[in-house]
């Protein structure tokens, strides 16, 4: 019988060794490769070993222990959207600007389409530079009938023309004969400048701060940088730069304007329109009982009310207006109310003996007020009244007379800080037998570069077409719907 021979003695394992995980082997490429399962960073030890050489093993443990990966950022760096406030487009070679130049002579549709394609845009920045080209005229949104792109037809054509036929902003049929005889529409960026920022920015959009009106105006700068960078239009270009001066405006009267609106008319002319049956006459409710507990922030007391006019009038009434007002025994009368608009010609702050009756005598319980004055205004916007014959004849001649009158109103010092010369506002202005002159009602406050175009009045329109069965109605259904 055989017995097999006894195994020759084992050596002692290394207390490490028991702690360590198993390795293996695997075989790549004809190569071995050690794959290690990771150690964990705490090892327990035994008793006896931490009393033998804790330090040493420590030591190995933390040779042992593999280093920590950094991440790769995988973000990288944003690619530029091209709406930077320092960015140019790059140097233009020879050959691009042989090719630029004959791209760009007469058709600033091809200018538009190639803006686009080397432009970032986002929802907002879209949304502003769709309106801008609809209210000058240019046609946006897909075009119709045109078949779409199939790969014959992108086989068919180079990238320019692909890039034209995939365009949704063009050049309407109806423009094509601009500055020649008979056209209906003229070349003016200024005057679209103008009534873009002035009428259709606060229409559509709501912009409360500075940095959401900087942000509109960058993205219309920014198309104008680019005409005058690539000669676009040589022969408009001084348009161009009054255009840019239109943007560098906007950004300061647009928010100016904001916060007149909301300011305005002031303590002073809601304590006349108070006292003086105006419309904040009988708005005041605090000392009611069933208002008791609540916040009331509408109108003004009458004591409040007398307390403000008798401040303004010391502070800024002549002789002969206090005179009457004592005559009147501090009732004077209205004796007109006009619904109208009016334009800042200047603005006359508290001056040294103004403020010192505010700060001593009033203990600055009631807001400085200043000098406004203006003159009449009409609004373009409005549209025109339904009068009879003789009615139109009064208007205008009752027009004539009131386009020399001046106005002079009391308005509070921290609104007039944010007014500036010809802003205009819309208000109704009303008229005292005293000779003193409020507003209230205050209905709109635009800029003064404010410009209203027929644009808007032809945006969405399209021509009339006869109607010959349901398949035309699905078709004229399909076309309003694509309209911005």
């Amino acid at each position: 019988m055989n017995t097999a021979p006894p195994s020759p003695p084992s050596r002692p394992l290394s207390p490490l060794r028991d702690l360590l995980p198993p390795r293996t082997a695997t075989q790549v490429d004809d190569q071995v490769r050690s794959d290690a399962a990771p150690i964990p960073h705490e090892i327990a030890l035994d008793a006896d070993l931490e009393a033998d050489g804790d330090k040493d093993l420590n030591d190995m443990s933390m040779a042992l222990m593999p280093k920590k990966k950094k991440k790769k950022s995988r973000g990288g760096k944003k690619k530029p959207t091209g709406f930077e406030e320092y960015y140019v487009d790059a140097p233009i070679t020879p050959a691009e600007y042989e090719e630029e130049n004959d791209m760009y002579d007469s058709r600033i549709e091809t200018c538009i389409q190639r803006y686009k394609a080397k432009r970032k845009f986002d929802n907002e920045r879209s949304n502003v530079f769709d309106k801008y080209m609809a209210l000058g005229g240019i046609n946006t949104g897909p075009k119709t009938f045109s078949g779409g792109l199939n790969a014959k037809c992108l086989s068919e054509h180079d990238a320019q023309q692909i890039a034209t036929m995939s365009a949704t902003e063009y050049v309407g049929g109806d423009k094509h004969n601009v500055g020649k005889e008979g056209s209906t529409w003229v070349v003016d960026f200024e005057a679209v400048a103008k009534g873009f920022f002035s009428s259709s920015v606060p229409m559509h959009f709501d912009l409360v701060s500075e940095k959401q009106v900087k942000a509109h105006t960058a993205v219309i700068r920014n198309f104008l940088n680019y005409i005058l960078y690539h000669s676009v239009c040589p022969e408009y270009e001084q348009q161009v730069k009054a255009a840019k001066v239109i943007c560098d405006l906007a950004d300061k009267e647009l928010v100016a304007a904001k916060v007149v609106s909301a300011g305005l008319p002031g303590d002073y002319n809601i304590a006349c329109s108070t006292l003086y049956g105006g419309y904040y006459l009988g708005l005041y409710c605090e000392d009611q009982e069933w208002a008791q507990g609540t916040i009331v922030t509408v109108g003004m007391s009458d004591m409040v009310a007398k307390q403000v006019v008798m401040a303004g009038l010391a502070a800024h009434g002549t002789d002969e207006q206090c005179e009457r007002v004592a005559a009147s025994h501090g009732h004077p009368k209205a004796i007109s109310r006009v619904a109208m608009g009016f334009e800042i010609t200047e603005i006359v702050h508290a001056d040294e003996d103004a403020r010192e009756f505010y700060d001593k005598q009033i203990g600055g319980r009631l807001r400085t007020t200043g000098i406004m004055r203006a003159k009449n205004w009409h609004n373009p916007e409005l549209p025109p009244e339904d009068l009879t014959d003789d009615e139109e004849d009064s208007i205008f001649e009752t027009a004539a007379l009131s386009n020399g009158e001046h106005y002079e109103f009391w308005v509070d010092e921290d609104i007039l800080d944010y007014c500036f010369t010809g802003m205009k506002v819309e208000a109704t202005v009303h008229k005292l037998d005293t000779g003193v002159q409020y507003f209230d009602t205050v209905t709109s406050v635009r800029c003064s570069f404010f410009t209203f175009l027929d644009n808007e009045r032809m945006m969405g329109w399209k021509h009339p077409v006869l109607i010959k069965d349901s398949k035309d109605i699905a078709r004229m259904r399909a076309d309003e719907s694509e309209a911005p």
